[in-house]
Protein backbone atom coordinates (compact mmCIF):
# COMPACT_ATOMS: atom_id res chain seq x y z
CA UNK A 1 0.00 0.00 0.00
CA UNK A 2 1.29 3.44 -0.92
CA UNK A 3 2.03 5.81 1.95
CA UNK A 4 0.47 9.02 0.61
CA UNK A 5 1.48 11.07 3.66
CA UNK A 6 5.13 10.20 2.99
CA UNK A 7 4.75 11.12 -0.68
CA UNK A 8 3.18 14.49 0.13
CA UNK A 9 6.07 15.26 2.45
CA UNK A 10 8.53 14.24 -0.24
CA UNK A 11 6.87 16.52 -2.80
CA UNK A 12 6.86 19.44 -0.38
CA UNK A 13 10.43 18.97 0.82
CA UNK A 14 11.81 18.25 -2.62
CA UNK A 15 10.24 21.36 -4.07
CA UNK A 16 12.93 23.61 -2.71
CA UNK A 17 15.81 21.46 -1.52
CA UNK A 18 17.35 20.61 -4.86
CA UNK A 19 16.95 22.04 -8.32
CA UNK A 20 17.80 19.29 -10.82
CA UNK A 21 16.26 19.57 -14.28
CA UNK A 22 14.17 16.75 -15.69
CA UNK A 23 15.62 14.82 -18.63
CA UNK A 24 14.32 15.95 -22.03
CA UNK A 25 12.30 18.76 -20.54
CA UNK A 26 11.16 22.19 -21.56
CA UNK A 27 11.50 25.10 -19.15
CA UNK A 28 8.35 27.14 -18.51
CA UNK A 29 8.14 30.51 -16.79
CA UNK A 30 5.41 30.86 -14.16
CA UNK A 31 3.61 32.99 -15.31
CA UNK A 32 5.00 33.39 -18.82
CA UNK A 33 5.22 37.19 -18.40
CA UNK A 34 6.97 38.70 -15.37
CA UNK A 35 7.76 35.25 -13.96
CA UNK A 36 8.14 34.53 -10.24
CA UNK A 37 9.47 31.01 -10.95
CA UNK A 38 10.51 28.53 -13.63
CA UNK A 39 9.80 24.79 -13.90
CA UNK A 40 11.04 21.98 -16.16
CA UNK A 41 8.33 19.81 -17.72
CA UNK A 42 9.05 16.45 -19.38
CA UNK A 43 8.25 16.44 -23.09
CA UNK A 44 5.90 13.47 -22.77
CA UNK A 45 3.70 15.19 -20.21
CA UNK A 46 1.02 17.28 -21.83
CA UNK A 47 1.65 20.90 -20.79
CA UNK A 48 -0.81 23.66 -21.44
CA UNK A 49 0.22 27.23 -20.70
CA UNK A 50 -2.38 29.36 -18.92
CA UNK A 51 -2.48 33.04 -18.06
CA UNK A 52 -1.03 32.34 -14.60
CA UNK A 53 1.21 29.33 -15.20
CA UNK A 54 0.92 25.84 -16.57
CA UNK A 55 -1.35 22.81 -16.37
CA UNK A 56 0.06 19.33 -16.88
CA UNK A 57 -1.27 15.86 -17.51
CA UNK A 58 0.95 12.88 -16.99
CA UNK A 59 1.96 10.77 -19.96
CA UNK A 60 -0.48 8.08 -18.82
CA UNK A 61 -3.23 10.72 -18.20
CA UNK A 62 -3.63 9.67 -14.55
CA UNK A 63 -2.29 12.84 -12.89
CA UNK A 64 -3.38 16.44 -13.22
CA UNK A 65 -0.97 19.08 -11.94
CA UNK A 66 -0.98 22.85 -12.12
CA UNK A 67 1.72 25.33 -11.21
CA UNK A 68 0.54 28.91 -11.03
CA UNK A 69 1.48 32.31 -9.72
CA UNK A 70 -1.63 33.40 -7.84
CA UNK A 71 -2.67 36.71 -6.35
CA UNK A 72 -4.40 36.51 -2.98
CA UNK A 73 -4.59 38.55 0.20
CA UNK A 74 -3.73 35.48 2.27
CA UNK A 75 -3.08 31.73 2.17
CA UNK A 76 -6.68 30.80 3.04
CA UNK A 77 -8.03 32.78 0.08
CA UNK A 78 -5.50 31.23 -2.32
CA UNK A 79 -6.45 27.72 -1.19
CA UNK A 80 -10.20 28.29 -1.27
CA UNK A 81 -9.99 29.81 -4.77
CA UNK A 82 -8.10 26.74 -6.08
CA UNK A 83 -10.45 24.30 -4.31
CA UNK A 84 -13.44 26.06 -5.85
CA UNK A 85 -11.90 25.95 -9.32
CA UNK A 86 -11.12 22.24 -9.11
CA UNK A 87 -14.54 21.33 -7.73
CA UNK A 88 -15.99 23.00 -10.82
CA UNK A 89 -13.85 20.58 -12.83
CA UNK A 90 -15.42 17.54 -11.15
CA UNK A 91 -13.37 16.90 -8.01
CA UNK A 92 -15.39 16.14 -4.87
CA UNK A 93 -13.30 17.03 -1.81
CA UNK A 94 -13.90 15.56 1.63
CA UNK A 95 -13.08 18.58 3.83
CA UNK A 96 -12.90 16.30 6.91
CA UNK A 97 -9.69 14.75 5.49
CA UNK A 98 -7.85 18.08 5.30
CA UNK A 99 -4.25 17.98 6.53
CA UNK A 100 -2.38 21.27 6.72
CA UNK A 101 1.18 22.16 7.61
CA UNK A 102 3.44 25.19 7.48
CA UNK A 103 7.20 24.89 7.09
CA UNK A 104 10.15 26.93 5.98
CA UNK A 105 12.88 25.68 3.67
CA UNK A 106 15.72 27.62 2.12
CA UNK A 107 14.23 30.78 3.62
CA UNK A 108 10.89 30.29 1.84
CA UNK A 109 7.63 29.85 3.72
CA UNK A 110 5.63 26.83 2.52
CA UNK A 111 1.99 26.04 3.25
CA UNK A 112 0.77 22.54 2.43
CA UNK A 113 -2.84 21.29 2.24
CA UNK A 114 -3.89 17.74 1.38
CA UNK A 115 -7.29 16.15 1.01
CA UNK A 116 -8.96 12.89 0.00
CA UNK A 117 -11.86 12.97 -2.40
CA UNK A 118 -13.20 11.45 -5.55
CA UNK A 119 -13.57 12.20 -9.22
CA UNK A 120 -15.24 10.38 -12.11
CA UNK A 121 -12.63 7.61 -11.84
CA UNK A 122 -13.09 6.98 -8.10
CA UNK A 123 -11.06 7.83 -4.97
CA UNK A 124 -8.36 10.46 -5.42
CA UNK A 125 -5.80 12.55 -3.55
CA UNK A 126 -5.70 16.29 -3.88
CA UNK A 127 -2.88 18.58 -2.74
CA UNK A 128 -1.99 22.26 -2.75
CA UNK A 129 1.44 23.57 -1.85
CA UNK A 130 1.78 27.34 -1.58
CA UNK A 131 5.10 29.14 -1.53
CA UNK A 132 5.38 32.73 -0.39
CA UNK A 133 7.31 34.37 -3.22
CA UNK A 134 8.37 37.60 -1.56
CA UNK A 135 6.28 39.51 -4.12
CA UNK A 136 3.39 41.16 -2.22
CA UNK A 137 0.17 39.10 -2.31
CA UNK A 138 1.70 36.59 -4.76
CA UNK A 139 2.13 32.87 -4.15
CA UNK A 140 3.50 30.04 -6.22
CA UNK A 141 0.80 27.38 -6.11
CA UNK A 142 1.52 23.74 -6.96
CA UNK A 143 -1.62 21.60 -7.08
CA UNK A 144 -2.20 18.01 -8.10
CA UNK A 145 -4.85 15.36 -8.10
CA UNK A 146 -4.39 11.64 -8.64
CA UNK A 147 -5.12 8.26 -7.11
CA UNK A 148 -2.56 6.34 -5.05
CA UNK A 149 -1.52 4.05 -7.92
CA UNK A 150 -0.87 7.00 -10.25
CA UNK A 151 1.25 8.73 -7.61
CA UNK A 152 3.39 5.61 -7.19
CA UNK A 153 3.74 5.06 -10.95
CA UNK A 154 4.76 8.68 -11.56
CA UNK A 155 6.69 9.45 -8.37
CA UNK A 156 10.09 9.93 -10.05
CA UNK A 157 8.70 12.30 -12.65
CA UNK A 158 6.67 14.27 -10.11
CA UNK A 159 9.75 14.68 -7.95
CA UNK A 160 11.80 15.79 -10.99
CA UNK A 161 9.18 18.39 -11.92
CA UNK A 162 8.93 19.65 -8.35
CA UNK A 163 12.71 19.66 -7.87
CA UNK A 164 13.12 21.78 -10.99
CA UNK A 165 11.14 24.72 -9.58
CA UNK A 166 13.34 27.78 -9.25
CA UNK A 167 12.23 31.11 -7.83
CA UNK A 168 13.13 34.07 -10.05
CA UNK A 169 11.94 36.70 -7.58
CA UNK A 170 11.96 36.73 -3.79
Amino acid sequence: MFKSKMFYGTILAAAFLAFSPAVQAKVYSIPSKDAVATVDVPEKWEPNETDDGIELNSEDATIYMSIDAVKADNVANAVSDKVLLLTKQGLVIDETTKKASDTEQNGLKLHSFHYQGKDDDGPTNFGINLVETGVPNTYLLLAFWANDEALVANEKTLNAITNSVQMTKH
